[in-house]
């Protein structure tokens, strides 16, 4: 150090520190500065997978929403035969499977949202030879769901065309309940029978030109007129609204009803271990007895056809 300045001395020395300081400092912001880039990058490539789930959790979201919705479109909650997306068009309820509550369901009805005609009927008949007026009404619905109602391929299997649970017939049986209170006649199937036996007899072929043509209990009521199967269909449904326990007898070329009975006499058919008489429901009213019957028919045996 001989010969060096003791203050150079000091200034080399103090400048070497400094040196080492900013060298020092240097290296750290360099560290720092990779650091701080290394941590972006994390979390840039992080923000990309955040994204990349974001989107396919949406885009699953989005499949399931139009799975759900098409699952919907098909579902059919009321069982009424129509899908949620047919509902909707018809303007119905899935929830409702007679929407406008006429007794129809909403796949078989003409307007199942409402807005169909009411037919406005009026059926004159007498007993005992007093007039009576038997007056209601029968939504064209429910006319158009029986008047639609396919035909072939019924041979007289079942008496499906006895309708004995149909508000209408309901509100027949009703009124000759009335009449049998105001006559003092207990005997209701007598009264149903001049009811039923003021319908015109007409034959299907004169009708629609079908040779056998059955109808609806409602049909013969509108049609004011039917054949033998047609008044005999009407008349078990009457009297099985008016809790009387009947039956159809199919011959050969003819239907009439069976009625049960314990007290009765004359001309019976057996099934299920009771006495069914027979009951005429052609011709005019007060014409026909319980248990007479006629022509051949008094030989016949007959097909027993449950209602």
């Amino acid at each position: 150090m001989k010969g060096i300045p003791v203050v150079i001395l000091i200034f080399l020395v103090a400048f070497g520190v400094f040196g080492v300081y900013i060298y020092s400092y240097n290296l750290d912001s360099v560290n720092a500065d990779v650091v701080y880039e290394q941590q972006v990058n994390e979390i840039k490539i992080k923000q990309v997978e955040y994204d990349r789930e974001f989107t396919n959790e949406q885009r699953l979201r989005g499949q399931k929403i139009i799975q759900t919705e098409t699952q919907k479109n098909f579902q059919d909650n009321d069982g009424d035969g129509l899908s949620y997306a047919k509902e909707l068009e018809l303007g119905t309820s899935d929830n409702e499977r007679d929407s406008d509550a006429d007794g129809i369901l909403d796949s078989q009805d003409e307007h199942p949202a409402g807005g169909g005609e009411n037919y406005k009927i009026t059926v004159n008949w007498q007993h005992n030879g007093l007039p009576y007026t038997t007056q209601f009404g029968i939504p064209e619905d429910l006319y158009l769901y029986y008047k639609n109602y396919p035909r072939a391929g019924y041979y007289y299997q079942d008496g499906r065309f006895a309708t004995p649970y149909d508000l209408v017939i309901r509100t027949i049986a009703e009124d000759i309940t009335d009449v049998s209170i105001s006559s003092g006649n207990s005997n209701k199937f007598s009264i149903a029978v001049d009811f039923v036996e003021s319908m015109t007899y007409q034959y299907d072929i004169n009708f629609n030109r079908n040779s056998d043509y059955p109808k609806y209990a409602i049909e013969t009521i509108i049609d004011e007129r039917g054949d033998c199967e047609d008044t005999s269909f009407l008349m078990a449904s009457i009297l099985e609204a008016l809790n009387i326990d009947t039956v159809l007898l199919l011959f050969s070329d003819h239907m009439a009803v069976g009625v049960y009975c314990t007290w009765c006499t004359g001309s019976y058919y057996e099934h299920n271990g009771r006495k069914y008489f027979f009951l005429e429901t052609t011709g005019e009213a007060g014409s026909w007895e319980l248990g007479r019957a006629w022509g051949k028919y008094t030989d016949e045996s007959a097909k027993i056809i449950e209602v």
